[in-house]
């Protein structure tokens, strides 16, 4: 058993670790802010931003135009030095929400972007605490995990909307805890906002029987990705599907396998083409297989609502076809639930076990899919977690 005045030894030199990863991923934000490019090591890099904020440009100046391929290389370099554009997926409720940073200059727009992440970021963190009722210990090592996290300092330091998606996400998964299916349903349907985000929570509300915030969600859903292109026109919709194929070419430099943390590169990266998809379609099976199984199971347990999202949240992300660094944010959430199922005084080995999952994907370029591998234990452990850990509810 580890003392209070040792743990605070390690809590400070984990802050310190933190603070100096934030200090290396600086380097990347000012770059991106004082050049429009980002730090990279490969020629000819384009910041995500740079897409972000020529679609945000577009919508203002040439709407039906947001999709098509040469009106956004031409924005993006009236934006940044660059040989090569990046196609930018994002759909049109998505761009209205960025679409204010058009307002500013791009390094402005950029820093205006970050603070609203932190903002946000902030926010989260703020209200799983009060929600999960999580301790001072609790919280702190939660603080912890959130600035060792080598995704959150990733979407921070690019200025990604991911952070936007882990508001989304948690506003539905609290909703979800204090019974409120209506707004569950809403914030469900807002995650259109990246739609690869968008099946398995409405999937969960189907098996959950929460049949008014899956109709809900689905009607959000809906109305957030239909209407925007029965305005915008049938070449606007047909341009957005040719980019959805051309960001989704596997191993392109948009779409680099060994850069993502999920099945699909899991299975990608290891295995010959000829295996790849049957290996994908296998695992994804048993992920959903080990999702149900998990949904049907807690309802029987005390604390089944926090030890099933666990599972749903890590199988969120092995299931999400592109899986970057910065998409990792969302593992702030099966942090706080997993903090919330231990005493109010976290065991040390706990505590630095999660910092490790944060800082893996740091080193993922030297070990490629190490961060996928360790989601998939997780996940298993998650099953096991609900299986035999917890106690059942009394009748």
């Amino acid at each position: 058993m580890v003392n209070a005045a040792w743990t605070g030894r390690i809590k400070a030199i984990i802050a310190g670790l933190g603070l100096g990863l934030a200090l290396v991923m600086s380097i990347n934000w000012w770059n991106i802010y004082a050049y429009h490019v980002p730090n990279c090591s490969t020629e000819n890099c384009v910041a995500d931003f740079v897409a972000i904020y020529a679609q945000s440009l577009l919508i203002w100046e040439h709407p039906t135009a947001l999709y098509d391929v040469n009106q956004q290389a031409a924005y993006q370099k009236r934006i940044a030095p660059i040989e090569r554009e990046l196609p930018s997926p994002y759909p049109p409720f998505a761009i209205l929400f960025h679409a204010p940073v058009a307002f500013l200059s791009f390094s402005n727009a950029f820093f205006a972007f970050t603070l609203v992440n932190i903002i946000l970021l902030g926010s989260v963190i703020w209200r799983l605490c009060r929600d999960l009722r999580l301790s001072n210990d609790q919280r702190q090592w939660l603080l912890l995990f959130a600035l060792c996290s080598f995704g959150v300092q990733a979407a921070l330091s690019n200025s990604q909307s991911s952070i936007i998606v882990l508001y989304f996400f948690t506003s539905h998964l609290l909703a979800l805890r204090r019974g409120k299916e209506f707004r569950a349903g809403i914030w469900a349907g807002m995650l259109s906002f990246k739609p690869q985000y968008l099946a398995l929570p409405l999937f969960l509300l189907l098996i959950d029987r929460r049949r008014r915030g899956f109709t809900i969600g689905v009607l959000v859903a809906a109305g957030l990705t239909v209407a925007p292109f029965l305005l915008l026109g049938q070449q606007t919709l047909l341009q957005y599907l040719q980019i959805i194929r051309l960001v989704g070419t596997e191993n392109s430099w948009i779409n680099p396998l060994a850069a993502m943390h999920n099945l699909k590169a899991l299975t990608g990266v290891w295995l010959p083409p000829s295996w790849r998809y049957v290996a994908w379609f296998g695992s994804a099976v048993l992920v959903f297989s080990g999702i149900v199984w998990l949904n049907v199971r807690a309802r029987r347990l005390a604390k089944g609502f926090e030890a099933c999202w666990i599972g749903n949240s890590l199988a969120l992300l092995l299931l999400t076809p592109h899986l970057f660094a910065h998409d990792l944010s969302l593992l702030i959430v099966p942090c706080a639930l997993l903090l919330s199922l231990c005493g109010t005084q976290v065991p040390i080995w706990l505590g630095l076990g999660l910092i490790g999952v944060g800082v893996i994907p740091a080193i993922n370029y030297f070990l490629p899919t190490i961060m996928a591998a360790s989601l998939a234990t997780l996940f298993v452990l998650s099953l096991f977690l609900v299986r035999k850990n917890l106690p059942l509810a009394s009748p």
